[in-house]
């Protein structure tokens, strides 16, 4: 008997990351690290000044092999972020 799976996939886009008024002291590059399903992505290097032009896609992917109902991959979710 076939098992029933969730794949899920999140795109997530990143153009630019602004902040008014802010001035950055250090001189060294930054990145963008994003944490989504316990998957670790950083963006490239950007010299640290406002605004920052990521222009990037992130893809974040994973397979619940013990969901077989969105409902249950969303309720999973929510208990690793501590939403209620």
């Amino acid at each position: 008997m076939l098992q029933k799976v969730v794949k899920v996939v999140v795109e997530l886009y990143v153009r630019v990351v602004t902040c008014p008024g802010v001035h950055l002291p250090a001189k060294d590059d930054l990145y963008l690290s994003v944490c989504l399903m316990n998957q670790y992505i950083m963006s490239q290097c950007l010299p640290a000044a406002f605004p920052l032009l990521f222009k990037t896609k992130m893809t974040f992917d994973k397979i619940f092999k013990y969901a077989s109902d969105p409902a249950d991959v969303a309720e999973m979710l929510q208990c690793t972020l501590g939403v209620h």
